[in-house]
């Protein structure tokens, strides 16, 4: 009775590792394929990082413009309040009566 009881015990115990070695196998093959996906994922980061520092690298010589652009835009508006001002002296010439004056001298000075 002894060996039949030690046999069945044997066979439970196989049946039970061999059950607990393929959990842990599928277990490790489910923790492969998180890796993998993680590892894509970063792989796929890492990629759209570098095209985004390829595209602040290309857009670095335009960046480095805008001080120059904000001055030109500055001068820019300083002759239109210049046309401004002397469109508006013009007006306001005509409507005082001396257009005839300022005209003259516009003409005069033009000549050489």
């Amino acid at each position: 009775m002894m060996t039949t009881v030690t046999e069945s015990d044997i066979q439970e115990l196989k049946t039970l590792i061999q059950s607990q070695t393929e959990q842990l196998n599928t277990i490790q093959q489910i923790q492969n394929e998180q890796f993998h996906t993680i590892h894509k994922e970063i792989t796929d980061l890492k990629l759209s990082n570098a095209k985004i520092e390829g595209i602040l690298q290309s857009q670095q010589p335009f960046m480095q413009k805008m001080p120059d652009l904000a001055e030109k835009i500055g001068e820019l508006k300083n002759w239109k309040q210049i046309g401004l001002i002397f469109v508006t002296a013009v007006i306001s010439s005509i409507f005082s009566g001396t257009m005839g004056g300022v005209i003259g001298w516009l003409l005069r000075s033009a000549k050489p």
